[in-house]
């Protein structure tokens, strides 16, 4: 059984070397990597893949390569839940996000798991469980640097922290 999931976005790097200290601790400790785009660099995609069980989608800065080999969005299937993965590819402002994310998935998700606004959150939208872990490398000054960690239970118990 998962117990424990790293959630990153908006990493914004070329390495893992270039993530914060406790990111890279939190790599070690989970069992799953999530990453939702705007890696800007495959390399750091590949040093993630090495590292644990993986799973990405691009974003709007990220590069030909990375886009090449992941997914704008996907559905992925956690011990039982239904977790839509997306960034959204196309960028543009976040007002409104969350009904439209919903849109993008014609399966029904437990949860759904974004990027792209640099702001960690943990919201509903009905029975839809919204987590967006900021951005963890904190590239614009008026965003801090987060990322989530989610227990995997009877239920999904995501926990923002902040570095």
């Amino acid at each position: 059984m998962i117990q424990k999931i790293l959630v990153i976005s908006d990493t914004h790097c070329h390495s893992i070397k270039q993530l914060p200290q406790k990111i890279i601790e939190e790599i070690e400790n989970a069992e799953i990597i999530v990453h939702l785009g705007d890696y800007i660099s495959l390399n750091l995609v590949n040093e993630l893949k090495a590292k644990k069980l993986f799973y990405g989608v691009h974003g709007n800065m990220d590069s030909y390569d990375v886009k090449a080999i992941l997914p704008s969005n996907f559905i992925v299937n956690i011990e039982g839940y239904q977790i839509g993965l997306i960034h959204p590819p196309e960028g543009g402002p976040s007002f409104g996000i969350a009904k439209n994310l919903v849109r993008r998935f014609e399966r029904k998700v437990d949860a759904i798991i974004y990027g792209h606004t640099h702001k960690a959150e943990i919201s509903k939208l009905g029975d839809v469980l919204l987590i967006n872990p900021g951005t963890a490398t904190g590239r614009f000054p008026s965003h801090s640097k987060t990322y989530i960690t989610i227990n995997v239970s009877k239920e999904l118990c995501p926990q923002i922290f902040k570095i």
